[in-house]
């Protein structure tokens, strides 16, 4: 049976979860003008390796990434999966430190970070738990309900915006590429449709209708950029720590349960992510049970949230976030472009070897 759809509103709303909240602060950043260069190159790049990705995984119909990497030896794979494995542990645990800061800004001031993280790490340990079509359909309601009315939002807050806010709209030195936060960014890319690899064989997918998908998805990032730029200015964005956030507190919507729009949105991200983090805490599981058996998947996944919410504890103010978004640049890249490139390389020398046979 065609999953397709479970699978594009997973992929889009952890994309909405990351592009609206961590995003367009690291591209505003990251340079003074021409912001839209930064979005469409990185746009360009995401286009580019996810291609490359579903073409790769399109010669292996009923392998995952883990069995296609074993056919070129334990040991290796080990080698080409662990850093998949540290990416995904360390995203989780920057996921659950920065959407726990936005929930002590805009909900809860009063209550101990470690609660939150609980909350957080329980809700997506169940999830995962319960296995990756749990997962999947569960995005589907979680979509359903929300991205309607994150939409409106959207279009609500272009009320406030300045068009002359836009220039100058050219940044012809491209001084982004010297700035840590234009590659800090790519956070927004790289681990989204990383589970499209780690998905059994039973659940299918048209990678047509994924690529048409972020086609339409990749206007949102520009959104997310330059809704904040048109109603503020280049100056007073850079000083925001969440530019899209603050942008929707102008916004008043009299008919809305919650007393701002930003708390409606926030929510609403808080469910995407906690969603994304029991994938991650499920891809996880997938490789530390390839490699510690005798264990049930459920055991893995335990493990695993037991030791970031510790790890997280030791985590104390928003710039050691910070410095994991930097340390994580590297581990970053390799998802982006490494692991869809070698899964594409060894699909192609597959194919050859698959002709030189007949």
């Amino acid at each position: 049976m065609d999953k397709s759809l479970q699978v594009i509103c997973m992929g889009a709303m952890s994309h909405l979860g990351l592009m609206f909240f961590i995003y367009p602060e690291r591209i505003i950043t990251s340079t003074h003008q021409g912001h839209w260069e930064p979005i469409l190159i990185q746009s360009l790049i995401f286009i580019f390796f996810l291609w490359l990705y579903l073409k790769g995984l399109s010669y292996f119909p009923q392998q995952d990434i883990i069995s296609i990497l074993k056919g070129i030896g334990k040991t290796l794979s080990f080698i080409l999966l662990f850093p998949v494995l540290l990416y995904f542990i360390v995203t989780t645990i920057e996921l659950i430190n920065a959407y726990a800061e936005l929930t002590t800004i805009i909900f809860l001031a009063n209550t101990p970070t470690w609660a939150i993280f609980t909350l957080i790490i329980l809700i997506s340990t169940y999830i995962a738990v319960k296995g990756i079509e749990t997962i999947l359909r569960t995005s589907i309601l979680i979509f359903s309900i929300f991205f309607p009315l994150i939409l409106l939002m959207i279009l609500l807050s272009f009320q406030d915006i300045d068009w002359h806010n836009a220039f100058p709209i050219i940044d012809t030195d491209f001084t982004f590429f010297r700035q840590p936060s234009f590659y800090t960014s790519f956070f927004s890319f790289a681990i989204v449709f990383s589970f499209l690899g780690f998905l059994p064989a039973d659940i299918l997918y048209n990678s047509n209708k994924i690529m048409w998908a972020v086609f339409l998805l990749i206007p949102f990032f520009f959104l997310s950029v330059y809704l904040p730029l048109l109603t503020f200015g280049n100056e007073t964005a850079r000083t925001l720590l969440f530019p899209f956030i603050i942008t929707l507190d102008k916004v008043q919507v009299e008919w809305l349960v919650f007393d701002r729009a930003t708390m409606f949105f926030a929510l609403s991200l808080f469910t995407f992510i906690m969603l994304l983090t029991s994938l991650l805490l499920w891809q996880a599981s997938q490789i530390t049970s390839q490699y510690i058996p005798g264990l049930k998947t459920k055991y893995h996944i335990v493990g695993l949230s037991v030791s970031i919410f510790i790890i997280c504890l030791f985590i104390h103010s928003w710039l050691d976030v910070e410095k994991l978004f930097l340390w994580n640049t590297p581990l970053r890249f390799y998802i982006l472009i490494v692991l869809p490139s070698v899964i594409f390389l060894i699909g192609v020398r597959r194919k050859q070897k698959h002709h030189e046979t007949y």
